[in-house]
């Protein structure tokens, strides 16, 4: 057929851009300080890869491909690779954030540094807590995409080309993107929309379409040449009814289905190679493995059959261009060369799927241009998933799980954790394990491609057999991972005994040392009620022994419970009513038997949280009044007055009490009580007694033969005022000052 009957659309221009789109991942607590934050987790963290560890991968890669990865991107397969794996985590850790609450703005990996931009504060703690690098606001834009001319690329295994009959006398030249499946499982392909529609009335193409068997790209035509003849070779089916999205109906939007309805094609999950660049389609293969959101910094390569393989850098994750011809479209920016005839065709970072061939700014050849335009397979605003996930769904490669535990042949007990590695998969995949044929267990699978299966109920002992599988998605699975292991019967696990203390026993010591005995290996943590003191491992001897790390609390009766993990196997044993004795209450101003002077202040000391109460008491004169006696709180006493004054304690139960006047001379007994509120008495409560004499030097005439009375107070009271230990000091005052007038006679 010659070009005559081919109708090409003319180049593009940019009429303007809308802007730089957040870029929205979708997909995988920390508790971010985000709003949404507080129900989700995020469960991965960024990772970084070493070149060498993908040399072997490296040496499976094309020569081709190799060659095309040192000419445009000027670094070794080795570090391709392995930057495309943190390319992958950061894409997989930013949608977990996004799913998580945090507003993130873009994500953009510079090798294999990767940096966060968020939009406010609020982000910024979750988006470190990842190990990101983090920006408020968003990335700046280098280019003003409205000076680039993008216009659509018109032209099996992704990278192929196709041709779409529009009517009798012409048709349109494409690029396969991906191989994937109808929700039944048939083959059915991703390319772009605007392959698959009129490009005056946007209505879809009469078909059918064909393969175009090529041994190398088609290239660029020869300037002010008519393209040369296209082989068109078998039809291989039609376009999906209602699946392509372009134009003014579907705007931002450019992804279309094609379904392989000739039984000789069989759709694989691969990307034509070029030879790493201008050679035969199926030289250098890449295999796919999983689809991957844009990152700015990534280095992707794209497949087409007009230029064949290049490779470039995204520079913007989701743009909005308008083409020339009216069409908008969104997505992301890369620098690979992209020609007619490529539109559709796979771009790929590593062995991930990123998006397919939109439109860019080169024409005619490579040389002229800067841009091109993808459209996401997943991640963004507009991708093609979301437009098209009920039809479609990307067929990939999984690889055969490698099971590290059980070990094929070896041994385990009966509770069992299957676990190993997909390699190339991710959190997109799942895995599936089957003991000695039975139902399936499924388990998910990390952004490394570890997974971690337990099994719902204990083994019985004896031999078993295992077959594990890797999924993704309906219709892409791995081959099965078969193997046989051996389940004893685990011995039984030694009883927890708590040797000391006993129920009911008491001590002095706030810190007092646990000690028993229990399963070799195991922890034994000591608690008393949501709090945990301590823990220990049990000793090969099967002893263990606990010391507090703080007081245990103090002048009450607590529980304490000792509790021994070991497996799957978990004891307990209460240990009741046991009770740390409060330190006792001591005078140590005035010294008993000492003599003072009259404004004396009194001291002393006793625990934490403690009431105090004082009482004064001055020795009967029998030529005098009866004496008054005074108290701050005293229970049971019906003839005390209120003692006025200041009274203060610390944390720790050391107390001060100043009293308002000075005592006038005479011989005085003084008492303290302390208590406890809610406390066990025979733990908290306790009293100190001290006599002393107050000497002041000289007589004022007050009393009788030198002796006084304690001073009247002008008030009458008969209790002891309450003195709140720490907390009555924490609400902010000393004790009540109140005056005691002394108790007089008819």
């Amino acid at each position: 057929m010659s070009t005559a009957l081919l109708r090409r659309r003319g180049a593009a221009r940019v009429s303007g851009v809308l802007g730089v789109c957040a870029l929205v991942s979708t997909g995988v607590v920390i508790s971010s300080t985000a709003a949404s934050a507080e129900e989700e987790t995020v469960t991965e963290t960024l990772q970084t890869f070493a070149a060498e560890a993908f040399a072997p991968q490296a040496d499976e890669l094309p020569t081709g491909l190799v060659e095309a990865i040192q000419r445009d991107l000027g670094i070794s397969a080795e570090e391709y690779l392995a930057n495309a794996a943190a390319a992958k985590v950061a894409a997989d850790v930013s949608a977990q954030l996004v799913e998580a609450g945090v507003d993130i703005n873009a994500t953009v990996i510079d090798g294999q540094d990767v940096t966060l931009y968020v939009e406010a504060e609020a982000d910024v703690a979750a988006a470190e807590a990842v190990g990101a690098k983090v920006e408020i606001g968003s990335p700046p834009d280098e280019h003003d995409y409205s000076d680039y001319d993008f216009e659509p690329k018109v032209d099996h295994k992704g990278g192929y080309g196709f041709f779409t009959q529009a009517d009798e006398t012409s048709g349109f030249r494409c690029s396969v993107g991906f191989s994937g499946y109808t929700p039944d499982g048939d083959d059915r392909f991703l390319t772009a929309g605007h392959c698959g529609l009129d490009s005056e009335t946007y209505e879809q193409l009469a078909g059918p379409v064909y393969h175009l068997p090529l041994e190398a790209p088609i290239g660029p035509p020869p300037q002010g040449e008519d393209p040369p003849p296209l082989n068109i070779g078998d039809e291989i089916g039609d376009i999906t009814d209602g699946s392509m999205h372009f134009g003014p109906e579907f705007e931002n939007y450019d992804a279309g289905l094609v379904d392989i309805t000739n039984p000789d094609f069989n759709g694989i999950p691969q990307v034509a190679g070029w030879a790493g660049g201008q050679g035969n389609p199926d030289e250098n293969s890449i295999t796919i493995y999983d689809s991957i959101d844009a990152v700015v910094g990534a280095e992707a390569c794209k497949s087409g059959s007009t230029s064949g393989w290049t490779c470039g850098t995204i520079e913007t994750a989701e743009q909005t261009v308008d083409f020339n011809t009216g069409e908008r479209v969104t997505g992301f920016i890369f620098d690979a060369c992209m020609l007619g005839g490529d539109s559709g065709g796979s771009i790929i970072v590593g062995n991930y799927a990123l998006g397919v061939n939109s439109g860019s700014d080169f024409g005619p050849d490579c040389d002229t241009g800067s841009f091109g335009i993808g459209f996401a397979v997943s991640g963004g605003q507009y991708n093609a998933l979301d437009v098209l996930g009920d039809q479609w769904e990307l067929n990939v490669a999984v690889n055969t799980p490698s099971v590290t535990a059980p070990e094929d042949g070896g041994e385990s007990g009966q509770s069992v954790t299957f676990e190993g590695t997909v390699e190339g998969a991710g959190t997109n995949h799942r895995v599936t394990v089957s003991v000695d044929g039975g139902e399936p267990v499924e388990g998910e699978v990390t952004a490394e491609g570890a997974f971690s299966v337990a099994l719902p109920e204990d083994l019985e002992p004896g031999e078993h057999t295992y077959a594990v599988q890797a999924f993704y998605g309906n219709h892409s699975q791995s081959e099965v991972a078969e193997g046989s292991w051996t389940v004893t019967e685990a011995p039984p696990v030694e009883e927890l005994a708590v040797d000391s203390p006993s129920e009911g026993q008491t001590t002095g010591n706030a810190r007092p040392e646990f000690s028993g005995t229990g399963q070799p290996g195991a922890t034994v943590t000591l608690a008393v009620g949501d709090t945990e003191y301590g823990t220990a491992e049990v000793g090969e001897d099967g002893a263990w022994a606990i010391t507090p790390g703080s007081d245990l609390p103090v002048g009450v009766r607590f529980d304490a419970v000792v509790t021994q993990t070991f497996e799957e196997d978990t004891q307990e044993v209460t240990v009741a009513d046991l009770g740390i004795e409060a330190a006792d209450v001591t005078i140590t101003a005035p010294e008993d038997g000492s003599t003072v002077a009259g404004d004396v202040v009194f001291e002393g000391t006793s625990f934490g949280g403690a009431t105090i109460g004082l009482l004064l008491e001055q020795a009967a004169d029998a030529a005098a009044d009866p004496q008054p006696r005074l108290g701050l709180r005293a229970e049971g006493e019906d003839d005390v007055e209120e003692w006025a004054g200041e009274f203060e304690i610390d944390d720790a139960g050391n107390w001060t009490f100043d009293p308002a006047e000075d005592l006038p001379e005479g011989e005085y007994t003084i008492t303290a009580q302390a208590t406890l509120e809610g406390g066990d008495p025979e733990l908290s409560d306790s009293e100190a007694v001290a006599t002393f004499t107050v000497a002041n030097g000289d007589d004022d005439g007050n009393g009788e033969d030198g002796d006084e009375d304690l001073p009247d107070t002008g008030s009458s009271g008969t209790t002891w005022m309450i003195v709140g230990g720490v907390a009555l000091l924490l609400a902010g005052g000393a004790a009540v000052a109140v005056r005691a007038r002394r108790n007089t006679t008819a």
